[in-house]
């Protein structure tokens, strides 16, 4: 027989409670299920069993049995989450039961496609009661996933009918795609234990990606990241696990109080939690409610059981057998991935009512109006399934929120399906990336056009300036350094605009004051400046006599620096005609004395120290004067 031991699959078991699931299992694989002395003592599965089963072909699959009684579903609804085909058992004495609506109702909202009817107990009827039974399952699963299943009577007790049951497994294995083992690392925890000598211990179905010995892995929602010490298989110690199958990882520094049914563990920094998901929902044909807004529920997912309550978009009230769009509001977090699938019980009496599909896993923090159109096309478009177009979706309405890798979680695609798909899109010319972050080529424009308009603005209330500080004009428009260094760029190489050290203006724009409001401002700061001569008022002084704004002034300054020669020496601004003098001054001193002291110096200007000091070392550093000691001498003054 040909083998793939690199195929790995869960079947899952469903079915009413006493229909033989854990003896079925047992039969098939020799491996009782029932780990805790109270299932033993009253014969029934109360929590999750797992067993494992090489098929004639080589490929093994891993089986869940899952607890019958409807006290226990929320264990069932644990252990059903990651199945790839389901063994739907129903005892032949028996026949369709309670549970056996109630599992099949929790397969189909989960989206189990396959599966196989097992006739269990068939050495408890004759030949006849079994033929009307089989009529009975055909026209009971008639218009399901099981609807040209096949059926498959057996008996556990006496192994008849176990070898056909095998070959129909292995049938159905070779037809059935194993799950993604390029993703990302997702393993829903349904145990947490300690093992003595080894620490803590979690299992689970892997769902996606793999796990290897020596791993950094994040639990989730507690955003916890620890060391991967084991890894375990179907019990036994492997270098790593793969998606598809039942796993075991022992756990470095974390409790197993820390780590409980319903976390994830996941690759480090790609999935986020959320209270609350915006799905399409589906209540149950046999459901006996009708849900309306606030309507409260028991919401599964993967292995995580929390309360929420239900909001309806596009309907008022929601019948059996209908479907809507809805948002989940859950009392605790949850790890959800576009696509993934739920059950929802009702809150009292607890029984499955329906589930669906989530459709945005991360919505909006605020509260968003029912019926509103917009929601609505949103939810169209994520339905709709085109992955390219979900992802320019995300990118137009929320410019620079998302970077490359928060789009595993959001559409669904492993990290390298998403640098591959954002590549495409770019190429299309659709999309942009600045910073790690994507932005959508119309906005980009649209945005050019806002930094444009924005500058014409700022040169129209400030003609004086040489133009708008880049960082003002970030704040003003609201984006991040990168995205505006970018479109700088691109407006400066289409020479829009003009970019000289952290200043942008509109290309050819020249500072003036004529006919402007700094006007009048400009002429009485040269007079008070040129009849001050060398002792101006300081800058303070200036603001208090002119009773203007201190940014008004701060214009006026750096416009007589940049566009007439005036001089900013400290706290002063000197008139060119005082530093010319100043100059003339300094030059007839050396020509005279190899040094200047500071005594000189203020007596050659009639000045005090408060002027002399700071003129002294604005020439040190412009290297017009050299000080020695407590002297200078002249430097490169011409």
């Amino acid at each position: 027989m040909a083998t793939d031991n690199k195929k790995f699959l869960i079947v899952g078991t469903a079915g009413h409670i006493d229909h033989g699931k854990t003896s079925l299992i047992k039969a098939l694989t020799g491996i009782d299920t029932d780990r805790w002395e109270e299932e033993k003592k009253r014969g029934m599965t109360i929590d999750l069993g797992f067993a494992n089963l090489q098929l004639p072909s080589g490929i093994f699959v891993g089986i869940v049995d899952v607890p019958g009684h409807e006290k226990f579903i929320k264990n069932m609804l644990a252990g059903a989450h990651g199945i790839d085909f389901v063994l739907f058992v129903v005892a032949a004495d028996e026949g369709i039961m309670p549970q056996t609506e109630e599992h099949l109702t929790v397969c189909q909202m989960l989206g189990t496609k396959k599966g196989i009817i097992v006739l269990t107990k068939k050495d408890l009827v004759d030949e006849e009661w079994l033929e009307l039974v089989k009529e009975e399952l055909k026209e009971y699963f008639e218009g399901t996933f099981l609807e040209n299943a096949p059926i498959v009577p057996v008996s556990s007790k006496t192994g008849e009918g176990i070898d056909k049951l095998i070959s129909e497994i292995d049938k159905l294995a070779k037809e059935t795609s194993p799950k993604i083992k390029k993703g990302i690392l997702r393993l829903p925890v349904d145990r947490s234990f300690t093992v003595k000598g080894f620490g803590t211990v979690i299992t689970g179905t892997l769902i996606s990606g793999k796990v290897s010995v020596g791993d950094n892995v994040e639990i989730l929602p507690q955003k916890k990241q620890v060391k991967v010490r084991g890894v375990q298989v179907h019990g036994k110690s492997v270098s790593e696990a793969f998606a598809g199958q039942r796993t075991a990882l022992n756990l470095s520094d974390v409790s197993k109080e820390e780590v409980e049914r319903g976390n994830v563990i996941a690759t480090p920094s790609f999935l986020r939690p959320t209270d609350k998901v915006d799905v399409e929902l589906i209540l149950s044909k046999n459901a006996d409610v009708i849900i309306q807004s606030g309507h409260k529920v028991h919401f599964h997912h993967l292995t995580k059981d929390v309360e929420g309550e239900v909001y309806l978009i596009d309907k008022d009230e929601l019948l059996p057998g209908d479907k809507c769009f809805a948002q989940i509001r859950l009392k605790e977090e949850i790890i959800p991935v576009f696509e993934d699938r739920f059950v929802i019980r009702n809150y009292s009496p607890a029984r499955v009512i329906g589930g669906g599909e989530i459709l945005n896993p991360l919505p909006e923090r605020k509260f968003r109006k029912r019926f509103k159109k917009e929601w609505l096309e949103d939810l169209k478009t994520f339905k709709g399934k085109e992955k390219e177009k979900i992802l320019c979706y995300y990118v137009e309405k929320f410019p620079g929120k998302f970077s490359k890798k928060d789009f595993v979680q959001l559409i669904n695609l492993s990290p390298d399906e998403v640098e591959k798909l954002v590549e495409y899109v770019i190429s299309k010319k659709s999309l942009l990336s600045f910073g790690g972050k994507l932005y959508s080529t119309k906005y980009v424009e649209e945005l050019k056009g806002k930094v444009i308009s924005t500058i014409e603005k700022y040169h129209r209330e400030y003609p004086i300036s040489e133009g708008m500080n880049k960082e003002s004009l970030r704040t003003s428009l609201k984006i991040p350094t990168e995205l505006l260094s970018q479109v700088i760029k691109g407006l400066v190489e289409m020479k829009k605009l003009e970019d000289a050290e952290g200043i942008v203006k509109i290309s050819g724009f020249v500072p003036k004051a004529e006919g402007t409001r700094f006007e009048k401002i400009i002429e009485k700061v040269e007079n008070t400046l040129k009849s001050s001569n060398f002792a101006p008022p300081d800058l303070k002084e200036l603001l208090s006599n002119l009773s203007i704004q201190e940014e008004d002034l701060n214009l006026v300054v750096n416009y007589l620096v940049n566009r007439k020669n005036y001089e900013k020496i400290g706290d002063f601004l000197y008139h060119p005609e005082s530093m010319k003098k100043i100059r003339e001054i300094l030059k007839n001193h050396f020509m005279k004395k190899e040094s200047l002291s500071v005594g000189e110096f203020k007596d050659y200007l009639g000045i005090s120290r408060k002027y002399a000091i700071p003129l002294l070392e604005y020439f040190d550093r412009t290297g017009e004067l050299v000080r020695k000691g407590n002297e200078r001498i002249k430097g490169n003054l011409k």
